[in-house]
C-alpha cells in the first residue's frame, strides 16, 4: 500500500473509533507517526496526507542577483585582461576599487561554481603522512628567503626553446623571471646575478637538486659554479629534499601562474620578443597580483609598507673568470632519513643514529672548517669532514695574516706567564 493511503487509511480508522494501538500494529507504525499525521489532519488542510518539501522555505544569506551579475562581469573583464588573476581574491579586491562592499570569497566561489566558471579539481592521491618539517618555511622580511625554480623547456615556434629561471621572495611574493637559452650553469650563474640587480640578494636561495644547480656527480665536493656564486654573494643555498618540489611549494605554484598568465595567453615572434613580454607581466604581476597571505595586498605594497632598503647586486657587476669558494659560507641540504638510515648527500651516503629515522634533518656543510653537521631541527645530532678544494689565493692571505696575529698573541701570552 503507498504512503500517503497508508496515512489516511490510519485517520480514517481512528474516526470510525478503532483503537490507536491496533492502528499501529496494523500498520506496523510507530504511535509518533500516528500523532504526527494526525496533527497534520487536523490542520484541516485538503492535502495533509502529502510529503512536505524538505527545502527551507527561506534560504540565509541568498545574495543578490545584481551582486551575482557584479561578480561574473568582474570574472570577465579579468579573464579578458592580459595577466590579471582570476580567482575569489582577485574579484573581491575590484569590487572593493568600485566602491563596493565585496562578498566573502567562499560566497564568489560558489557563485562562480554554479555558473560553471570554475572546473571540478580531480581528487589527488593521498600523500603519505606527513613528518614535521621545520626548515626555512618561514620568512620574516623581505629579502630573507628566495626559492628559485626552471620552468621548461618551452617552445617559441620557429625559434627554438628556453627555459625560464623564476625566483619569488616568499614574504612579499616579488617576482623575477629571467629567460635562458640552456638550463646549464653558466645560464643558471647569468640568471641568478640577472635577478639580484632586480630584487635584490638573498640570505637563503631555495632550489631543488638539480645538476646544473649543485655542480658534478663524479666530483661533488668540487661544487658547481650556482653554489660558489651563492657562497662569494654571503647567500646560503638551501636544497631541498629530493622528489618533493613541494618543498619549494611558492614558487612552484607561480610557475603554473607563469603558464597560464603568461605563456599560453600569447604567440610570440621570437626570442625577443618573449623576453619584451615577460618584462611586463613581471611588472604586472608585482603591482596588480594579490596574494591571501599577504591579506590582499600585491607585492609591491608589501615591499613599501616595510621599507627595508635592499642590497641589489650592482648594475655593472660582471662575473668574474673564477669563482672561488670562499673562506666562511654554509650549504644547507633538508634529507628525510629513511629506515637504512643513511643520509645521501649527492651520491655519498652517511650512516645516521637511530633517533632520526623517518624524520628530515638539516645536514650543512661548513666550508670554513671542512665539516658537514647534521641537526635535527637546531639540535646536533653527528658530524664528519667533509673535504672541499683548496682555498683560493686571498683566502690563503687572509689565513696567513691571521694565523700570524695567532702566533704574535702567543709569545706574548708565552713571556707574561714566564716573568
Amino acid at each position: 500500500m503507498e504512503k500517503e493511503k497508508i496515512r489516511k487509511e490510519a485517520i480514517y480508522q481512528h474516526l470510525s473509533g478503532k483503537p490507536i494501538a491496533s492502528i499501529c500494529r496494523e500498520f506496523g507504525v510507530s504511535r509518533k507517526w500516528f500523532y504526527k499525521w494526525r496533527a497534520r489532519y487536523q490542520t484541516g488542510e485538503e492535502h495533509w496526507y502529502k510529503d512536505e518539501p524538505r527545502a527551507p522555505k527561506t534560504i540565509p544569506n541568498k545574495i543578490e542577483p545584481s551582486v551575482e551579475q557584479l561578480i561574473l562581469s568582474v570574472r570577465d573583464k579579468l579573464e579578458n585582461t592580459q595577466y590579471a588573476q582570476i580567482g575569489a581574491s582577485a574579484i573581491a579586491w575590484n569590487i572593493k576599487n568600485l566602491g563596493k562592499e565585496p562578498p566573502p570569497s567562499w560566497t564568489i566561489n560558489r557563485v562562480l561554481k554554479r555558473n560553471g566558471r570554475i572546473q571540478e579539481k580531480s581528487s589527488k592521491e593521498k600523500r603519505e603522512k606527513e613528518t614535521s618539517y621545520p626548515y626555512f618555511t618561514e620568512a620574516y622580511y623581505p629579502g630573507h628567503i628566495h626559492q628559485s625554480d626552471l620552468v621548461g623547456p618551452r617552445y617559441i615556434k620557429g625559434d627554438g626553446r628556453f627555459y625560464a629561471f623564476n625566483t619569488i621572495d616568499i614574504f612579499s611574493h616579488n617576482i623575477y623571471s629571467t629567460p635562458i637559452r640552456s638550463k646549464d650553469d653558466d645560464s643558471i650563474v647569468l640568471a641568478l646575478i640577472d635577478t639580484w640587480k632586480k630584487m635584490g640578494i638573498p640570505e637563503h636561495l631555495i632550489i631543488d637538486n638539480e645538476l646544473s644547480f649543485r655542480g658534478s656527480n663524479r666530483y661533488p665536493h668540487s661544487l658547481g659554479k650556482v653554489i660558489k656564486l651563492c657562497l662569494s654573494m654571503h647567500v646560503q643555498p638551501v636544497f631541498i629534499p629530493p622528489g618533493e618540489p613541494w618543498r619549494n611549494g611558492t614558487v612552484e605554484r607561480f610557475n603554473c601562474t607563469f603558464d597560464k598568465r603568461f605563456y599560453r595567453t600569447e604567440r610570440f615572434r621570437n626570442y625577443e620578443h618573449l623576453q619584451t613580454s615577460l618584462k611586463q607581466f613581471i611588472d604586472f604581476h608585482n603591482t596588480n597580483h594579490i596574494y591571501t597571505v599577504n591579506r590582499g595586498k600585491t607585492p609591491c605594497q608589501i615591499i613599501e609598507n616595510e621599507k627595508i632598503k635592499f642590497n641589489k647586486l650592482n648594475p655593472d657587476y660582471q662575473l668574474p673568470e673564477v669563482l672561488d669558494i670562499p673562506y666562511e659560507g654554509y650549504i644547507h641540504l633538508i634529507r628525510l632519513i629513511r629506515s637504512d638510515l643513511k643520509l645521501n648527500i649527492w651520491g655519498e651516503t652517511f650512516s645516521m643514529p637511530k633517533e632520526v629515522m623517518y624524520e628530515y634533518v638539516r645536514a650543512t656543510i661548513f666550508t670554513e672548517f671542512h665539516l658537514l653537521k647534521v641537526f635535527l631541527v637546531d639540535k646536533l645530532i653527528t658530524q664528519f669532514e667533509y673535504r672541499l678544494p683548496t682555498l683560493n689565493q686571498e683566502n690563503l692571505q687572509t689565513l696567513s695574516k691571521e694565523m700570524d696575529l695567532y702566533l704574535i698573541k702567543l709569545k706574548t701570552y708565552v713571556k707574561s706567564n714566564k716573568q
